[in-house]
C-alpha cells in the first residue's frame, strides 16, 4: 500500500527529490525552523517549499503560483519515487 504524502519523513522526501532531478524538481537549501525542517526547491524552475512538521507531518507550501493541480502533480512525483 502506497503511504500518504503528509506520513512521509525529511529522508524520504530527500531521496525521493534526488531522484527527480530529470523531472525538474530540485533541493536548493534545506532549513530547520522551531516546528518543522523545510526543504526549499524548484519544480520547473518555480519555488516551492515542503514542510515536514513533527505534528501534522508533509506538505507542499507553495512560494510561486502554482495550481491544485500542479501541487498533486508534486506529490504524487514525490511518493512515486520512494
Amino acid at each position: 500500500m502506497m503511504k500518504e504524502f503528509h506520513a512521509l519523513t525529511i529522508e524520504e522526501v530527500e531521496e525521493s527529490i534526488d531522484r527527480l532531478k530529470a523531472e525538474g524538481l530540485l533541493l536548493e537549501e534545506m532549513v530547520s525552523i522551531a516546528e518543522a525542517d523545510v526543504l526549499r526547491c524548484r519544480f520547473l524552475g518555480r519555488r516551492i517549499n515542503i514542510k515536514i512538521d513533527l505534528a501534522y507531518g508533509a506538505e507542499i507550501d507553495p512560494v510561486d503560483s502554482f495550481s491544485s493541480q500542479e501541487i498533486d502533480e508534486i506529490s504524487n512525483l514525490i511518493l512515486a519515487k520512494l
